[in-house]
């Protein structure tokens, strides 16, 4: 319903995206087998860009209600025709924005936890090879 042949839009927000949702998972999968360390500063970072994002994002959300409904744009066959569409570019389930946002928020959530982990990787190596030469 949302296609664009044109090359952007919608779609290609959702691709890229499921593109976030799927480094993060790889990030975490590396951070959990302990292949992937970040020190301290760099982590922290990161940690701090992905809270104001997930807090941006969660604002965003709470505000979303207003877009899943039809907007007042009168009774004109035009009008008629764009406010069901309007609606539905927010909260369609496969397309929507809002289904997005709602993705990209448990994303940033698994990142801020994925970070940590891997701060806390770089942290144990870093002892471990300091213990090595001492």
């Amino acid at each position: 319903m949302l296609a664009d042949p044109g090359g952007g839009g919608v779609n290609n927000a959702s691709a890229a995206f499921a593109g976030i949702g799927t480094a993060i998972g790889s990030i975490m999968t590396a951070a959990d087998s302990g292949s992937f360390g970040i020190s301290h500063d760099g982590g922290q970072a990161l940690i701090n860009a992905i809270d104001d994002l997930h807090t941006a994002v969660t604002s965003a959300l709470r505000k979303s209600q207003q877009l899943e409904k039809q907007p007042a744009l009168g009774t004109t066959p035009a009008a008629n025709v764009y406010k069901p569409f309007l609606a539905t570019v927010a909260s369609d389930p496969a397309q929507g924005a809002l289904p997005v946002f709602k993705k990209l928020q448990t994303d940033l959530v698994n990142a801020h936890a994925a970070i940590k982990k891997a701060m806390q990787n770089f942290q144990e190596t870093e002892q471990a090879n300091t213990g090595i030469w001492t």
